[in-house]
């Protein structure tokens, strides 16, 4: 009951402060009447107190006349300090920042750390101009973009195109500085995961730049086409795909992201449910729509992904592409059908009851409600490593294997309770036709979950059930078992399936499984090129 009622004022809560109607809330401060004055620590000890320490800005920057805050806890003194135009160091600190987004590297190449140690800035009095016109405008960050975008140094190009004489110029300017230290050429900078996103959407026609709203889900289900800017971050769990575009982590400061290329980012690009409806959504473009012909067609989709139409290798390379004849996909081989879901063991009949698919495929898993936990309360859910059972045996976590064929089949595997805390699970192996045949206990750890042989016919079920033990706390598991047909029964053919793979053969969104069209592969190649993915 204590555990429904938590789920229930959760759901509460959440409600309270997402709902369209709730109001604009922000986190707030108010000094004590009386505050606390600080004192050193000795050692480290807050039961050992030293000498006072007096409310007041940083000696470095203020100088050592500087004086005592002397309203209230000093908070806001302490801001108006750091926001002061007698303090370079903020502005200085700020527009480095900025010029590191814009134009690929920082004028100080050490952006969080402006100290004695660090590198001297490249181009100081720029640096300075800088901190200084920031300030003139009243700090203003849309003034300080428009003021950089437009500058001559922004507009430069990162190559020197097909002019002869700009060759020229670049190759020797290459020659004198191949770093570009002075910015004589604009550095070819890759996009960060939100733009390259954004563009992605925009490019599509799926982009929303409706102002203001709530934070969303940027890839439960097929994604909300909001810009990346909106997207909810959990910070305790932080999506796999942010991390492996590098994202910058939202439990620290991030003075510059850094940028690493690994082959899930090209997997990414290749093979996600979010590339593949782009490359739908671009195709459907009422542009690319509209024009008849293949020509016509590729010179458009240039044109929307480039800003320039095709060379003529590249109309030549994409009209061979188009032409590629369609080979139908291979009628699938009579095989198990895994399939996710929840329901309960009855011990009187040995049998799983209660059977219930769920209904929901978020993220890389199956669950029952677009979040967890569901509307019920419950957290169960399946993906192809594992899972979380529900509240309580009735609520069962179960990936269910249909036999294709009749025979003998062996079950392999390991369950493992991924904590190191809560009372851990208990797993079962349920066959439709003999009932229970296994069952483990796995607490903070691992244990082997094996059948040596069961006998199945056509249309059998084996149920993998994992339940709860005292609750459900800390529940999160691994089993993804194998199937292995030993003996075959009647009816068996050489060429069927023999083999299993709960893990390989996880599926979710049966709209992804429809492979791309020609048409559809083609703009996936533009969307994916680097001409897209990089900035010149």
């Amino acid at each position: 009951d204590q555990q429904k009622f938590r789920a229930l004022r959760r759901k509460v809560d959440e409600l309270e402060a997402t709902h369209p109607g709730a109001p604009l809330r922000a986190m707030a401060l108010l000094d004590r009447d009386t505050p606390t004055e600080p004192v050193v620590f000795k050692r480290g000890n807050p039961g050992n107190h030293g000498p006072q320490v007096r409310r007041q800005f940083l000696e470095v920057v203020a100088g050592k006349d500087r004086q005592p805050f002397s309203r209230g806890s000093g908070r806001l003194e302490l801001a108006q300090a750091i926001a002061s135009q007698d303090n370079p160091l903020t502005a200085r600190v700020l527009v480095n920042r900025i010029w590191a987004q814009h134009f690929g590297s920082p004028i100080v190449r050490t952006p969080s750390d402006f100290g004695l140690k660090s590198e001297p800035p490249s181009h100081p009095e720029l640096l300075d101009h800088l901190a200084v016109w920031i300030m003139d405008h009243g700090w203003s960050l849309k003034e300080l973009h428009r003021y950089l975008l437009l500058s001559a140094t922004y507009q430069r190009a990162s190559d020197p195109g097909t002019d002869s004489a700009a060759q020229r110029a670049f190759a020797e300017s290459e020659t004198h500085d191949p770093a570009n230290a002075q910015y004589w050429r604009m550095n070819r900078k890759r996009h960060d995961f939100e733009a390259l996103r954004d563009s992605l959407l925009a490019v599509s026609g799926r982009f929303d730049g409706v102002l203001g709203g709530q934070p969303v889900e940027m890839f439960e289900g097929g994604g909300s086409p909001r810009r990346s800017i909106y997207g909810f971050i959990d910070r305790q769990n932080l999506p796999g795909l942010l991390r492996v575009f590098d994202f910058a982590s939202p439990d620290t400061t991030s003075p510059m992201r850094f940028q690493t290329t690994v082959p899930q980012q090209a997997l990414f690009m290749l093979n996600s449910p979010f590339m593949a409806d782009r490359a739908r959504d671009f195709l459907g473009h009422p542009a690319i729509a509209a024009a008849s012909g293949t020509e016509a067609k590729i010179r458009q989709l240039h044109e929307l992904a480039y800003q320039r139409p095709p060379t003529r290798q590249e109309m030549s390379l994409g009209k061979q592409f188009i032409a590629q004849p369609i080979v139908a996909e291979p009628e699938p081989e009579p095989g198990a059908a895994w399939s996710y879901g929840t329901g309960e063991f009855d011990a009187a009949t040995g049998r799983v009851r209660a059977w219930r698919a769920l209904p929901k495929f978020v993220k890389d898993q199956w669950q029952w409600d677009d979040k967890l936990p569901g509307g019920n309360g419950q957290w169960t859910f399946l993906s192809a490593r594992g899972g979380h059972p529900g509240g309580d045996a009735a609520n069962a976590a179960i990936r269910r294997w249909t036999a294709p064929v009749g025979g003998v089949v062996r079950i392999e595997g390991t369950v493992e309770h991924t904590s190191d805390q809560g009372d851990g699970i208990r797993a079962r192996i349920v066959s439709s036709r003999r009932g229970e045949v296994g069952s483990w206990v796995a607490k903070n750890g691992k244990q082997k979950a094996e059948v040596a042989e069961l006998e199945v016919k056509a249309g059998d079920t084996v149920d993998f059930v994992v339940e709860p033990q005292a609750n459900e706390n800390s529940d999160g598991f691994n089993w993804a078992p194998t199937v292995t047909l030993v003996r075959d029964g009647p009816g068996v053919t050489a060429a069927s399936t023999r083999r299993w793979e709960a893990r390989r053969e996880f599926s979710g969104r049966r709209d992804f499984a429809r492979p791309l069209n020609p048409w559809e592969q083609y703009a996936q190649v533009l969307l994916s090129a680097n001409e897209f993915v990089f900035v010149d």
